[in-house]
Formats: structure tokens, sequence, C-alpha cells
């Protein structure tokens, strides 16, 4: 049975946990590629990448969820007097170490390394088994956004930039009489136009198929914070305790949107995303 002392450490922990993982999340949906994706049309793997961590990025805030009820639960227990009973320090002892939180899995497994596997209705986990399935879930959905965010602000507009020059170059060999069907080089230019044009429409649809990570995917059985936390290179703050830290802060209170909007995620009514304009 966990002591007075015991119980105010883990209830001060489980606490600052709690801001932590709101703060990472709320971030998180700030993301330019969460935005981005949001209602893109995709094909190939970016569609089976995004359907998964779609449906993850509400399974985690489903989870925190819950997460704050079995907190806000204890904190209850707590209060009710300066020197708890024998008989509360064992109820605070349940709720803060035993299995004491009840979640329902829906249509999703209930781990992200356990993605071919049936998803379980309803399951009672400990406080530390959740946040390990939220860390687990969240490395999930940070690599895909992150991913495709990359590729997507790269890519599209130095295509747009060869197309242009390209563009150039057509004009300068048209006004010394080169032209598509009576020169190969014109042939070869108009060529070249085409294949950038369908690459740029694969860029847009499909960017996954052109991302090569440059780091070695997180294993399934590692320790949950080490997976969550590694994404590709991005502003970050270092993690409070368990590892859950905004990873996409700018200077000052607000975060930059993909359309240069700044919102202000002060509560956790900010869960969805103002404004998405994925590449055309």
């Amino acid at each position: 049975m966990m002591n007075r002392e015991e119980v105010d450490r883990a209830l001060a922990r489980l606490g600052a946990e709690r801001d932590a993982i709101e703060a990472a999340l709320l971030a998180l949906q700030d993301h330019p590629g969460l935005r981005l994706l949001t209602g893109a049309e995709l094909t190939g793997r970016t569609r089976e990448r995004w359907a998964v961590a779609e449906g993850g990025v509400a399974l985690l805030w489903a989870l925190f969820d819950r997460y704050a009820e079995a907190l806000a639960s204890a904190r209850a227990v707590r209060s009710r007097r300066t020197r708890p009973t024998a008989a509360e320090l064992a109820e605070l002892g349940e709720l803060l170490s035993g299995r004491a939180v009840t979640v329902s899995g829906g249509r999703l497994p209930e781990a992200a390394g356990q993605l071919g596997s049936p998803a379980r209705l309803v399951e009672r986990v400990t406080l530390a088994e959740l946040l390990e399935r939220m860390n687990g879930w969240y490395a999930v959905v940070v690599e895909v956004v992150s991913a495709v965010d990359a590729v997507w602000s790269a890519l599209p507009a130095r295509i747009d930039l060869l197309l242009a020059e390209l563009g150039r170059v057509q004009m300068l060999a048209l006004s010394v009489g080169v032209r598509p069907g009576s020169h190969p080089l014109a042939d070869e230019l108009a060529e070249l136009a085409d294949r950038l044009t369908a690459l740029r429409s694969e860029v847009v649809a499909d960017p996954l198929a052109l991302w090569r990570p440059a780091r070695v995917p997180a294993q399934a059985g590692r320790g949950s914070e080490a997976a969550a936390w590694s994404s590709p290179p991005a502003p970050s703050t270092p993690a409070a305790t368990t590892g859950w830290a905004a990873p996409w802060t700018t200077s000052g209170s607000s975060w930059r949107g993909c359309c240069g909007c700044a919102t202000s995620p002060t509560s956790a009514s900010s869960r969805s995303p103002t404004c998405s304009s994925a590449p055309t």
C-alpha cells in the first residue's frame, strides 16, 4: 500500500505528465503536416499510412481524456482530508497503479505496434500502460505528418522552379526555330516538361512514396518513451517527465499554422484544425 507521501508524489508527477501530454497533443493538432493532410486527396502509400494515423489522432484524444479523468478521480479522493485513511490510501493505490482505467479500442488496435491485430472493445489498464499506448500512437502519427510536411514543403516549389526555367529554355528554343516535332532537342525538352509535371502530381498525391527517412524507424518492443519522441528534425522542447513535449513549438505563446494563421492552444477545445491548404 502506498503511504501519504508516495501518493502525493505520484499525483504531482501524473499532473505534470497530464499537462505535458495535452500541450504535445495541441501542438500536434496545429502541426502544418496534419493540417495539410486533413481533407487532402491522397493515393498509394500516403493514403494507407494516413488512414491509420488519422484514426490515431482521434484515439490519442480519447485516451488522453481517460487519463485526465482517472487523475481527476484520484485527486478527488486525496482532497477529502489532509491525512487519508487506510481505506483511502488503498483506493488511491488502486487508482494510481492498478488497472483502474477503462478504455475502449473501437475499430482501432489497442497499441500502435499491433496494427494487424483485432481491437478489444473494452479493456482495463493502468495509467502507466495508458501512457505507453499514447506514446506508441503518438510516434505513428508524428512520423506520418512530419514526413508529409517535409516532402510537401520542399518538392512542389522546387519542381515549379524547374518547370519555370524549362519554360524559358523552350521559349528561347522556339525563337531560333527549334520546334517540337521538327527538332529532337525540342522533343526532349517537351518530354522533360511532361516528366516534371507528372512528378509534381505524384508528390502532391503520394508524398510518402518519395520519402526516404534519414533514421531507422523505431522497432516494436523498444521503450515507449524512446520510440515516441524520435521524429524528423523540428524545433523541440525538452520533456518534462515522460518525454511528452511539444515538438513543434515556435517563439511566443502561439503556434504558427500552414497558412500563417496563429492559434493559441490554451484548452482542449482547440482540437480541430482551422485551416488546410495542401499543395495543388
